[in-house]
């Protein structure tokens, strides 16, 4: 596979000498051409971003939890609706990196590390870091950064794209010595401009917070922590690093939070029950995990939410732990009266799939999932089982309905890979193999699986169309040019 940087460097040249075909709303945002009267449309952004995420997910390994992917997802619509991003068409991706950081690049794609989520103390902290990306993304600051800075244009964003890739596969000093030598010959502009456009996501940014119904004051709240952390801790958090935190700024996010009204939701259940699955994942001891969410029981209010998230934690430790009975009676609590959440349905699950009893983890699920039809991270629990009990007729079409949904979710895609398998459909193999092959940046192997594909077809000649003009869309955006 190629190098990110040189991948980079061609597609930003297929970029620029693309034809315009879409508009930004606002007249005050710069020209992005140059003297040629070339122009970076929002179109070849979107262009951009997306083979950039391909090849982020092909050198990287991103966390693939469904329940915490629709989780962002909504959160992440909720405040771009409340943005001045227009359209919004975002896709998110969740990196293993326990360093807290987010990034966006051009085209709508959102980078959020684990470590923000084990950091972020509440939803509204969370958001006002998602709302200040998303305010980067509404002002297009990197294209008008390139736009800026024509010389050394493809170098600064090839730079900056390879620098994220590298340091989400826990190369830090890779990402350093990419991003130090990218910014050698510009960095006196180059940083002057940082400063001006993390001040104008700020002020974006807090105004989304405050239209989606949220504490502004969490963003200035969570920036002192962070610069509070780098000067106690000695080591600089990466978060600081890519947004640099000045006295003044920080000081400019405390003037205007007091300017919005105080009482504004400020966290959610449905954030801590999220944050929860990864603070159990990453604890350094699972048994000690166990003994501490013990003891914040035995002081609770068993009605409480702060019981039910320890609840939550303690079953998922005792999962960890291979302790399948025990996490059955944690979790039993949870599942009793009424119609229990997703969160905790979808835990039960885990125990049974974990112990390879499918049929009972399809039991705990079925009924959450009739009362939720079209719900992303049960369709997907429920797949999982059914195939693995040797029933993958029963949920072929509920996979195919939720690809065409999430075209670009290359979990989904992986799963019908194994749904497929366990039905022996090899034309459908082929197709989902090529979908998840391609959304992780093997434009070569998803290409060549359609190619297979057509050649079993020839006759059949409806279909030989069809999976030809898949490949030629994807040798198209292959070459960095849309195919139709």
């Amino acid at each position: 596979m190629k190098p990110l940087f040189a991948s980079f460097v061609m597609l930003l040249a297929f970029a620029f000498a693309a034809p315009a075909v879409a508009e930004v709303r606002g007249t005050d945002l710069p020209d992005l051409g140059d003297g040629a009267g070339v122009t970076i449309t929002p179109t070849q952004e979107y262009l951009l971003g997306r083979h950039f995420l391909r090849q982020l997910r092909g050198q990287t390994a991103p966390v693939a939890d469904p329940l915490v992917q629709e989780y962002l997802e909504r959160l992440c619509y909720r405040l771009a609706f409340n943005s001045p991003l227009q359209h919004p068409d975002l896709s998110l991706v969740i990196l293993r990196d326990p360093n807290i950081n987010a990034f966006a690049v051009p085209g709508g794609v959102i980078g959020v590390n684990v470590g923000l989520l084990l950091h972020a103390e509440n939803e509204a902290e969370l958001s006002s870091v998602l709302s200040h990306e998303l305010g980067h993304l509404s002002q297009r600051h990197f294209i008008r950064r390139l736009a800026d800075n024509k010389q050394n244009a493809w170098m600064t964003l090839a730079g900056f794209l390879t620098t994220i890739a590298l340091a989400s596969a826990g190369n830090s000093e890779g990402a350093f010595a990419v991003n130090a030598a990218t910014q050698a010959a510009l960095i006196d502009r180059r940083l002057a401009y940082s400063r001006q456009f993390e001040q104008e996501a700020d002020r974006i940014g807090m105004q989304t917070l405050v239209d989606a119904g949220m504490d502004p004051h969490a963003m200035p709240t969570f920036f002192q922590r962070m610069e509070r952390q780098s000067r106690v801790a000695g080591s600089i958090p990466e978060f600081v690093l890519t947004h640099p935190l000045t006295a003044s700024r920080i000081a400019d996010t405390y003037n205007r939070a007091k300017q919005y009204p105080d009482k504004l939701a400020q966290d959610s259940l449905d954030y801590q029950l999220a944050r929860q699955r990864f603070r159990v994942l990453y604890m350094a001891d699972g048994n000690s995990g166990i003994q501490q969410f013990q003891r914040q029981l035995a002081g609770l209010n068993p009605a409480s939410d702060r019981a039910r998230l320890s609840r939550l934690g303690l079953t998922l430790a005792l999962l960890r732990e291979r302790q399948y009975d025990k996490a059955r009676e944690a979790i039993a609590p949870l599942l009793e009266g009424g119609t229990p959440r997703i969160d905790y349905v979808i835990a039960a699950a885990e125990i049974e799939l974990a112990e390879r009893r499918y049929a009972d983890a399809a039991r705990l699920l079925q009924p959450a999932l009739s009362l939720n039809p079209d719900n992303y991270p049960l369709t997907m629990y429920y797949a999982r089982a059914k195939i693995s009990e040797g029933q993958p007729e029963a949920v072929l079409g509920k996979l195919e309905a939720l690809a065409r949904e999430r075209q670009d979710d290359p979990n989904v895609w992986r799963m019908l890979v194994d749904g497929y398998t366990a039905s022996k459909n090899t034309m459908g193999v082929y197709r989902s193999r090529a979908e998840s092959y391609f959304l992780n940046g093997d434009d070569e192997r998803a290409i060549e699986q359609l190619r297979i594909a057509s050649e079993s077809v020839k006759d059949n000649y409806p279909q030989y169309a069809k999976l030809q003009k898949r490949m030629r869309e994807m040798q198209a955006a292959k070459e960095g040019i849309k195919g139709d």
